[in-house]
């Protein structure tokens, strides 16, 4: 039997102007990124991907949210501390704290392409292949990656400025479930 990890809230970024001032995931279709921190070696299986020992830093997961539900869906299933694991970013949840989504509401399927804007940056490296891309059978592609500092929002959202045409890029961040006050 799993534990039941706790439920995580949203805060808008910490110098938001009014247009970002969302606590709330849009129900919108749209790709993300959860930024998830691990504080010390952690040991984790990830379903039928096998055990690994994850290191400190902080975990950027690549995911789409194309369903019913959109991102609101998606993303609150991952933050709701699930106590049976759907996905393989569940797995990871139940040892890393996540931090903050990145996330666009672009009509258009950007998770490969995110995924190897973050592989080819040199500050990020992939720790488990195959990990939340289990539609790449046969290769080692990953949708996760790891860096020893935080990731840098503004770096992103550059970087998807300047390669995506269109595309807009919001985000929100976590907070813990003991910075919660009594009333929500």
């Amino acid at each position: 039997m799993r534990l039941k990890r706790p439920e995580f809230a949203l805060l808008p970024p910490m110098q938001a102007s009014e247009n970002q001032s969302r606590t709330e995931l849009p129900k919108a279709k749209g790709t993300y990124i959860l930024i998830a921190n691990v504080a010390q070696v952690r040991g984790c299986r990830i379903g039928s991907l096998g055990k690994f020992d994850l290191i400190p830093g902080f975990y950027a997961y690549v995911g789409s949210a194309f369903g019913t539900g959109g991102l609101r869906a998606r993303l609150g299933h991952h933050l709701a501390g699930m106590a049976e694991p759907h996905w393989h970013i569940d797995y990871l949840l139940q040892v890393a704290h996540p931090v903050e989504v990145w996330y666009t509401t672009a009509d258009r399927k950007l998770e490969h392409h995110w995924a190897e804007l973050l592989e080819a940056a040199p500050r990020f490296r992939v720790p488990i292949p195959r990990f939340g891309a289990s539609d790449y059978h046969r290769s080692g592609r990953s949708h996760l990656f790891h860096s020893k500092r935080r990731p840098s929002f503004h770096w992103f959202q550059q970087q998807i400025r300047e390669r995506f045409e269109g595309v807009e890029v919001e985000q929100l961040l976590v907070r813990p479930p003991s910075a919660r006050s009594s009333s929500d």
